[in-house]
C-alpha cells in the first residue's frame, strides 16, 4: 500500500516537472525558428530617369539595363546584331541591352555612397566617393543624350549604393 502511494506522489510530481518544461522547450524551438534572416542586397544595372527630392525623401526612377563586358558581351552583342561577317565583336568591348521598358522608383537611403568614375572632364579617377550634392550636380551636368550605366545595392527597397560604371 505504502508503494502505491509512493507511486501516485511519484508520478504525479513528474508530470508536474513534465508539464512545466514543456512550455518552455516548446518556446525555445519557436524562437529558433522565428530567426530572420538579414536583408539581402539586391544588385542592379540601370540608367537613371530621374533623381529628385520627395516630400523631404530623395527618391530615383531607375530603368534596369543588362551590362555585359568583355567576352559575354561579344555573345550578346551577336545575338542582337547578326553581324557577325561585318564586325568581329562589340563596340569597345561592351553591349548594354534594355528590354524592360518598366522603371522603378526607388527611396534613397539618407546614408547612400555614391561613387563616381568620370566626375572630371579632364580625367578619370577610378571609384571616387563623392557627397550626394556632388553627385547631383554630377547627374545635372551630364549630356542627356548619352545615358550612363549606375550600378545600385538595393536593401528592403532603399537604394544603399550608386555606383558609375565607365564607359570607355
Amino acid at each position: 500500500m505504502k508503494l502505491q502511494g509512493l507511486m501516485k506522489v511519484f508520478f504525479s510530481v513528474l508530470m508536474i516537472f513534465t508539464l512545466l518544461l514543456l512550455p518552455s522547450q516548446f518556446s525555445q524551438a519557436t524562437a529558433k525558428t522565428n530567426i530572420t534572416n538579414p536583408p539581402k542586397t539586391e544588385k542592379a544595372t540601370t540608367y537613371i530617369t530621374s533623381f529628385k527630392q520627395v516630400n523631404g525623401k530623395w527618391v530615383g526612377k531607375f530603368d534596369y539595363i543588362q551590362w555585359y563586358f568583355g567576352k559575354s558581351a561579344n555573345k550578346e552583342f551577336f545575338k542582337d546584331c547578326k553581324c557577325q561577317k561585318e564586325m568581329d565583336g562589340a563596340p569597345d568591348g561592351y553591349w548594354i541591352r534594355n528590354v524592360n521598358p518598366k522603371i522603378r522608383t526607388f527611396t534613397i537611403s539618407n546614408n547612400a555612397q555614391y561613387i563616381l568614375q568620370t566626375r572630371s572632364l579632364y580625367e578619370i579617377k577610378w571609384n571616387e566617393k563623392v557627397t550626394k550634392s556632388q553627385f547631383i550636380t554630377f547627374l545635372k551636368q551630364r549630356d542627356k543624350q548619352h545615358q550612363i550605366p549606375f550600378h545600385l545595392e538595393i536593401k528592403n527597397g532603399v537604394v544603399t549604393k550608386i555606383t558609375e560604371q565607365y564607359i570607355p
